[in-house]
């Protein structure tokens, strides 16, 4: 089959490999798109995340397939699968889990102790086991979950990215009516906004230096956008919100969106952080944070999530349309794919499909 390989920093060839059978606890997909994550450029760029010695739980390194935003069509089913049948459409939570570690045993599997190398490989597929830039997949049956009726197989896609803000939400403890501030319109800042939207916020505010990017966000029905380049963003929020806003999500990860979440947030309120950080960030911990009462929460990935997401983006398919900005074959997916991801603000996600 073919298939889009890394084999390290800014080393992406489209190659034909072979497949093999599924394992007894493994189904195969016939892949229908994948998209593009920012990881993934960050993988091209900088080798980050890829396994250059054996990955614990997988015991695979370089070269591999990337792509762990996937949806296909279950074309073989192991024999220890029992819920999913041939023809299942179904979308892949990418997680690697041993499912016997402490975290793994009370649920927390997207903190796997066993998942991660000792280079920093990440537990995903795409990372440290063959994703789904590919014509065709083996994932465990646990992490294929079939489409709810009626749910266009492209948007089964968007879960994975969809899922990482829902972690956001659910973290957060975010209620219908409470007023919000989304840093960074880039795809997470985005999908982060609509899911505030849909979850019931009352004011959502979304802040970015891209007007394109403002734009999409309007596209999307987030009205009060704000651009830090022309206005004071703590100013403007604060005209409608004296106190601020009650939650925060940091979905930019540098250090002047932080700094701006630590303003925008009402005092006792929230700043729950969805981006990952490429640099330290510093803050004046008494003053802005402890004598403020603002607590500071963290994300990553997501766990037992995926049913309840997929029901999201079913309800709401109009919307989350909207996110898909390009969609290209594999021969495309580094140079219209991931550098166009990169270079283009006007995309925010770009699927891949083997058959195009």
């Amino acid at each position: 089959m073919k298939a889009v390989r890394i084999y390290g920093e800014k080393d992406i060839r489209v190659e034909d490999v072979a497949i093999a059978d599924p394992k007894d606890d493994e189904v195969q997909v016939k892949v229908a798109y994948c998209g593009i994550c920012g990881s993934d450029l960050h993988a091209y760029l900088e080798g980050w995340g890829l396994p250059t010695v054996p990955n614990p739980l997988t015991g695979k390194t370089v070269p591999i397939t990337l792509g762990h935003e996937f949806s296909g069509e279950v074309v073989k089913v192991g024999q220890d699968v029992s819920d999913l049948k041939i023809g299942d459409k179904v979308a892949i939570e990418p997680l690697l889990a041993c499912g016997k570690c402490e975290n793994c045993r009370k649920g927390d599997y997207n903190f796997c102790n066993n998942a991660v190398g000792p280079d920093g490989s990440g537990n995903f597929l795409g990372f440290s086991q063959d994703g789904g830039f590919a014509e065709f997949a083996n994932v465990q049956g646990v992490f294929a979950h079939k489409l709810p009726e009626g749910l266009d197989i492209k948007l089964g896609a968007v879960a994975e990215p969809t899922a990482v803000v829902y972690e956001a939400v659910k973290r957060s403890g975010l209620r219908e009516g409470q007023n919000v501030a989304v840093m960074g319109a880039g795809p997470i800042g985005l999908l982060m906004a609509l899911l505030a939207k849909i979850s019931g916020a009352n004011n959502i505010y979304i802040v970015d230096v891209s007007e394109v990017r403002l734009q999409k966000a309007k596209e999307l029905g987030i009205e009060k956008t704000l651009n830090p380049k022309e206005v004071d963003v703590n100013e403007e929020i604060r005209k409608e919100l004296p106190n601020g806003v009650d939650i925060t999500f940091e979905c930019a990860g540098a250090q002047a969106t932080f700094d701006t979440a630590l303003k925008v947030t009402k005092r006792t309120g929230t700043l729950q952080v969805v981006a990952l950080f490429g640099q330290d960030v510093s803050m004046n911990m008494t003053d802005d944070v402890i004598m403020q009462g603002i607590n500071i929460i963290t994300t990553l990935c997501y766990n037992n999530s995926f049913p309840a997401v997929l029901g999201i983006i079913n309800n709401n398919q109009a919307d989350f349309r909207k996110i898909i900005t390009k969609e290209i074959g594999l021969d495309q997916a580094l140079d219209e794919g991931i550098k166009a991801l990169a270079e283009d603000k006007s995309q925010v996600k770009i699927l891949v499909s083997p058959d195009l």
